[in-house]
C-alpha cells in the first residue's frame, strides 16, 4: 500500500469513526473519545486527529502547503532510556 493509498484509507476510516465519536491518535494509534481529540478538517473531511495525551508531551505544528497540510512534531522532554543489566544464565552445576 502506498502513502497516499494508506491515507486515503485512514481518513475513510476516521470519517466513520467521528460519526460514532471515536477516533485513532495518528502519532500513539490509540483510540479515544472524541473529546479528548484534537481534530484537523479541511474542506469537511478529517485530515489529523491527536490524542490529548501526545499533544500534552509534544509542541505540533500543521501549516498548509499545495498538496495539503504538513503535519510536524516534536516531544518537549528528551526520551530516557534505562539500561539494565543482562541477568546472567548459568548453566548446571
Amino acid at each position: 500500500m502506498t502513502p497516499e493509498q494508506f491515507h486515503r484509507a485512514w481518513v475513510l476510516q476516521a470519517q466513520a469513526d467521528a460519526e460514532r465519536g471515536v477516533l485513532e491518535c495518528r502519532m500513539c494509534r490509540r483510540r479515544g473519545p472524541l473529546e479528548e481529540t484534537t481534530t484537523l478538517w479541511r474542506n469537511g473531511l478529517l485530515v489529523f486527529a491527536l490524542c490529548d495525551r501526545c499533544a500534552a508531551s509534544h509542541d505540533v505544528v500543521f501549516s498548509p502547503t499545495p498538496a495539503g497540510v504538513e503535519v510536524r512534531a516534536r516531544r518537549r522532554s528528551p526520551v530516557e532510556l534505562v539500561a539494565q543489566e543482562v541477568p546472567r544464565v548459568h548453566g548446571p552445576r
